[in-house]
C-alpha cells in the first residue's frame, strides 16, 4: 500500500476518535510505524476534519426536496431528510460535535443535486433544439402583426422597483420583453407594470419619460434570460405611443422583420391535430348538460370499435351513460372544484340466448363485491363468448357545462381456468341491457367542426412519428389540455421524448412497433395496441420501461406484477395505440401557410417538408387505475 493510501486509511480509522480522551494513546499506537513527517500530515488531516464546523448549512432553494429548519446549539440549519440523517450520524460518530467532516458530506450532497440539475437542464436544452410539443385545443393566434423591433425600455413594478429591459417584438396592443433572469421576477404573471420607452427617443421624436401601463400575460424562462409577454391596458390608439407604433408597423415593414412564428405555431398545432384526429382509436364522446342527445365522434381508426357497440343493439352506448355507476362518477366530477377526470372500468358481455343476442354491462364494483361473478365471466371468456374489458375516462367542464369522455377497449389475458368453473348466467340478470330510456346517440363525422369541439377537452397524449429514409423517430408530442388528475409524466414532453430507442417500454417493444411501421406501403393499414405495465423516472436517468401485458399466460401473473409495481410512486400503465395517418396537409391551413410564405419562404417550405415526413401517430392513454383495480380482483379469488 502506498504512503498516501495508508494515511487515508488511518484518517478514516482515527478521525471519529479525535474527541475521545484516549485519542493520543490510540494515535501513538496506530502510527508507531510512520515517520515524523507522515505522522504530522496525518494529524493535520484528522484535526481539520474533526474540528467544529463554523456557520450554518442552508439547503433552501439549493436542492429539489422539502427542507425544514433544524436547530442545534442555538443555530438553525435547513436540511432535507437525507442531510438531517447525515448530520445526526455525524453527531453520533463525533461525540455530539458538528464537524467539518459532517459539513463537507452535506455540502457534497448539495453539489450532487446541483450537478444533476445542471445535467437535466443541459439535456432539456438539447432536446428543445430538436423536439417540440403543443397543447391540444390551444389556439395559437394573435389579432395583429408583430415586428421584431429591439429597443430599450425601463420597467417599473408595483413596489417601485425599476428594471432595464429590451423589446423582442412589438405590436399595437402588446410586446415581448427580454431581461436577465431573476427568481423574484418568475412570478410576475398577471402583474401590472409601467413601461417607459427610452430607446424610441434615440430614433424618433418621443417623450421617453412618459409611462404606459401593461399587464404581464406570459412568462418564459430560457437559458439565463426571462421573456415577458405584455398587453396594454389602454388600446384607444389616441396617445403618443399608439400613434408611433402604428406608424412603425405600417411604414417600416421593410426595415423591421414581421414576426410570423405565432402563425407557424398555429399551423403546427392545428395540422397535427388533424392527423391525430384520424388516428384516434378510442370513441370520443361529447355530452351537454340538460340534453337528451350526446355525440360520438366517428373516425376511420375507431370504426371497428364503434361497430362492435352497434352490432346487436343500436342504443347500447346511450344505455351505458344511463347506468347508475356512470352517472355517479359524473356527479362527483360536477361537484369537484377543479376540472379533473375519472376512470370507470366495466365488462361488456354478448351472449346468444334462444337465437337472440343479449348484452350485459358489468361494472368493476360488482366484481369486487361478488367474487363469483369473476368465475362466470372467466368461464364465458374461455368458452369463446365476447367478454371485453373497457375503460371509460370522463371529465366535466363547468364553464361549458360539457361532459367529455373517451371509451377504450383494454385487452387482458385470461384468468387461470379451473375444471369446476361453470358460467352461472343467473348472476348476470341484474346487469342485462334493456335499452336506453332517456338518451340517444348522434354520430359526428371527422369534419372540422367536430375536431374543434373535441380538442379543447382531449384526454390522451400523442407522439407523432416521422420517417426520414428508413428511420422512424418521434419528433413532436401533443399534450392533453387537462392537467389536474393526470399522472405528471404525461405533462413532461421531455420525459416521453428523452430516448427514442427506449420510448415504448424498452428496446424489444420499441422494435416491435417500428417493425410494423416499416412494413407500411401504399394503402396498407395496421393498428397496433400495446399495454405497458411500467413507466419509471429517476433523477439519474429518465426512461420508459415495461412489457406488454399480453405476454403473460394468465392475468394472475400480470396482476402480481402490477401490484409489485404499484409500490413505486412512478408506476404508470399506458395503453399505446399506433395508427398510420393519411399524408395530406389540411386544406383549411393553406391560407396560414401562404401568409408565412409571404414573409419567410424558407419557414413555409420547412413546415411543408415536416408534414410530408409525418407517417404515423401513437396515442398514449393512461389506464393506471383500471389495471390496479383489476389486479386487486385476483387477491382473494
Amino acid at each position: 500500500m502506498s504512503s498516501d493510501a495508508l494515511i487515508e486509511t488511518l484518517v478514516d480509522e482515527l478521525k471519529t476518535d479525535y474527541h475521545r480522551s484516549q485519542f493520543e494513546s490510540l494515535f501513538k499506537r496506530k502510527t508507531a510505524h510512520l515517520s515524523g513527517p507522515e505522522k504530522l500530515k496525518l494529524r493535520m488531516q484528522i484535526t481539520e476534519l474533526a474540528k467544529p464546523a463554523l456557520g450554518v448549512v442552508d439547503l433552501r432553494k439549493k436542492i429539489p426536496a422539502e427542507v425544514e429548519p433544524y436547530t442545534f446549539q442555538g443555530r438553525t440549519h435547513y436540511f432535507d431528510l437525507t442531510a438531517r440523517k447525515i448530520f445526526e450520524e455525524g453527531l453520533r460518530a463525533y461525540k455530539g460535535v458538528f464537524t467539518n467532516d459532517t459539513k463537507a458530506k452535506i455540502l457534497a450532497l448539495k453539489a450532487h443535486h446541483q450537478k444533476l440539475a445542471e445535467h437535466k437542464a443541459q439535456t432539456q436544452e438539447e432536446q428543445d433544439k430538436a423536439l417540440g410539443s403543443f397543447i391540444a385545443g390551444y389556439q395559437y393566434e394573435r389579432r395583429e402583426e408583430r415586428m421584431n423591433l429591439v429597443t430599450s425600455v425601463k420597467m417599473e413594478l408595483a413596489d417601485g422597483q425599476k428594471l432595464n429591459a429590451m423589446t423582442v417584438d412589438v405590436s399595437l396592443s402588446g410586446l415581448q420583453l427580454k431581461l436577465p433572469f431573476e427568481q423574484q421576477l418568475a412570478g410576475l404573471k398577471h402583474a401590472r407594470v409601467t413601461l417607459s420607452f427610452h430607446g424610441f427617443s434615440d430614433d424618433f421624436v418621443f417623450d421617453a419619460n412618459t409611462g404606459y401601463e401593461y399587464r404581464v400575460v406570459g412568462v418564459k424562462e430560457k437559458e439565463t434570460f426571462l421573456y415577458l409577454r405584455l398587453k396594454r391596458f389602454d388600446e384607444s390608439m389616441d396617445d403618443e405611443l399608439s400613434k408611433l407604433l402604428s406608424e412603425i408597423v405600417t411604414k417600416s415593414r421593410r426595415r423591421y422583420k414581421i414576426n410570423v412564428e405565432h402563425v407557424a405555431q398555429r399551423v403546427i398545432a392545428r395540422g397535427h391535430e388533424d392527423y391525430w384526429f384520424q388516428a384516434i382509436q378510442a370513441l370520443p364522446v361529447l355530452f351537454s348538460d340538460n340534453s337528451s342527445t350526446f355525440a360520438v365522434i366517428k373516425t376511420v381508426a375507431n370504426q371497428t370499435l364503434l361497430n362492435s357497440w352497434q352490432q346487436h343493439q343500436e342504443d347500447l352506448l346511450a344505455e351505458l351513460f344511463e347506468q347508475q355507476w356512470v352517472q355517479s362518477s359524473i356527479s362527483l366530477l360536477k361537484d369537484s372544484r377543479k376540472a379533473t377526470r375519472r376512470q370507470v372500468t366495466f365488462f361488456r358481455i354478448s351472449l346468444p340466448v334462444n337465437k337472440v343476442w343479449r348484452e350485459y354491462l358489468l361494472p368493476l364494483q360488482a366484481l369486487q363485491t361478488d367474487k363469483s361473478l369473476m368465475v362466470t365471466l372467466n368461464a364465458l371468456r374461455v368458452a369463446g363468448y365476447v367478454t371485453r374489458c373497457y375503460q371509460l375516462t370522463i371529465t366535466y367542464s363547468k364553464e361549458k357545462q360539457l361532459i367529455y369522455a373517451e371509451l377504450n377497449s383494454v385487452k387482458t389475458p385470461l384468468r387461470k381456468n379451473t375444471a369446476n368453473e361453470k358460467p352461472d348466467l343467473s348472476k348476470l340478470q341484474g346487469y342485462r341491457s334493456k335499452g336506453a330510456e332517456k338518451l340517444n346517440v348522434k354520430l359526428l363525422s371527422d369534419a372540422s367542426s367536430a375536431k374543434h369541439r373535441v380538442f379543447p377537452h382531449v384526454l390522451s397524449s400523442a407522439l407523432f412519428l416521422y420517417k426520414q429514409g428508413v428511420e422512424w423517430e418521434p419528433q413532436l408530442a401533443g399534450l392533453m389540455s387537462l392537467t389536474d388528475g393526470l399522472p405528471s409524466l404525461f405533462n413532461e414532453v421531455e420525459f416521453w421524448l428523452a430516448n427514442g430507442d427506449r420510448i415504448l417500454g424498452g428496446r424489444r417493444l420499441s422494435c416491435q412497433l417500428r417493425k410494423k411501421l416499416r412494413q407500411l406501403s401504399g394503402e396498407d393499414k395496421f393498428s397496433s395496441r400495446i399495454l405497458l405495465l411500467r413507466v419509471s423516472s429517476s433523477l439519474q436517468k429518465e426512461a420508459v420501461m415495461g412489457r406488454d401485458i399480453q405476454e403473460y399466460e394468465s392475468f394472475e401473473e400480470a396482476a402480481e406484477y402490477i401490484r409489485f409495481l404499484n409500490d413505486s410512486s412512478h408506476f404508470v400503465a399506458v395503453l399505446v395505440s399506433a395508427q398510420p395517418c393519411a399524408n395530406r396537409f389540411p386544406a383549411e391551413l393553406m391560407e396560414s401557410l401562404s401568409y408565412i410564405q409571404r414573409y419567410l419562404p424558407h419557414r413555409a417550405k420547412e413546415l411543408e417538408g415536416s408534414f410530408s415526413q409525418l407517417q404515423a401517430v401513437m396515442t398514449l392513454t393512461d389506464v393506471t387505475q383500471t389495471l390496479i383495480d383489476l389486479s386487486e380482483l385476483t387477491v382473494s379469488s
